[in-house]
């Protein structure tokens, strides 16, 4: 039966979407036509999380063995297939997401990339208001809220600083599996130097490199609105279709999207490295667990990523 060669299992706003399309236009490579199918991380039980975006899961996530393989059936001349699904590293329960996964696919290889853990958290926050699932525009006030949501049972999404405990979440999948099944790279690297993080990752693949697009797309770019009324009229714009033609209305919701669209603000410096102490002993001992230097997580004076 059809099942996925290797897994992209995150963690979110990491770049794992940008792998996946790359991943996706590779001819050797057949991606799952439902780029996040979530099915490991819930073991066969529809997600029954509430709150702001709890209805994406229940509408995307994937609970049955045989509908997940489904999603593997058109192999064609492909080598090998996957899929991305990022809470599979930031579910609630990662013990027991990694054994549904080392269960069903004991030879699976995993891939993760992994991003300075304060950047990522506030990444996360941003894109989550970019989506209208964050209700507080302070960052600070969001991360106050992480234990109420959880405990309220609000999606994985909204644990802005749990979700960087990259470690702690790896810990389960390094149990489990042989090390040589597991590729853990930089979200520097991928911003940095693509070409040779994606030279690495199709050697681990098996596939050809030289077939691979000559440029990655930059991708999940997140945005802040200037105006959260004026983002809901335009997600609700077939609402209102009836004061205007439809070429007129389009052209309007182009400029008005445009405009409504801008950079976020950046991290403030201070809160940035207070949440990066926080990070020190995870991060130290997820560079033994990965045998990678990442001391300059650590620098407190480190320019901001870009984002992908």
């Amino acid at each position: 039966m059809p099942a996925p060669d290797f897994l992209i299992i995150g963690p979110p706003k990491c770049g794992t979407t940008a792998l996946y399309a790359v991943l996706a236009q590779h001819p050797q490579v057949s991606m799952s036509r439902i780029k996040e199918p979530y099915f490991f991380a819930f073991d066969g039980q529809p997600p029954a999380f509430v709150g702001p975006g709890a209805e994406h899961y229940r509408r995307t996530a994937i609970t049955s063995w045989d509908a997940y393989q489904a999603l593997f059936a058109d192999r064609g001349e492909h080598l090998v297939r996957g899929e991305a699904s990022p809470l599979y590293l930031t579910s609630y329960q990662p013990e027991r997401t990694a054994a549904n996964i080392h269960r069903r696919l004991p030879d699976a290889r995993l891939i993760a990339i992994l991003r300075q853990p304060a950047e990522r958290a506030y990444s996360q926050f941003t894109y989550r208001r970019q989506q209208g699932f964050e209700p507080l525009a302070d960052f600070r006030q969001a991360l106050a809220a992480e234990e109420r949501r959880i405990a309220a049972n609000w999606p994985p999404a909204c644990r802005y600083w749990r979700n960087s405990l990259y470690f702690t979440h790896l810990t389960p999948y390094f149990a489990l599996f042989p090390r040589e099944q597991i590729r853990v790279y930089l979200y520097d690297d991928l911003v940095s130097e693509p070409q040779a993080l994606l030279a690495d990752l199709c050697a681990f693949l098996g596939i050809e490199p030289s077939l691979l697009p000559v440029q990655m797309e930059r991708i999940n770019v997140t945005t802040w609105t200037r105006s959260r009324l004026i983002d809901w009229l335009l997600r609700h714009s077939r609402r209102l279709s009836a004061w205007a033609p439809a070429a007129l209305r389009q052209q309007i919701g182009r400029r008005l999207r445009a405009w409504n669209q801008v950079k976020p603000p950046p991290l403030d410096p201070i809160l940035r490295r207070e949440l990066t102490t926080s990070y020190r002993d995870e991060i130290g001992h997820l560079q033994a667990l990965i045998s990678c230097d990442l001391s300059h997580w650590l620098n407190q004076h480190e320019a901001e990523a870009q984002s992908v």
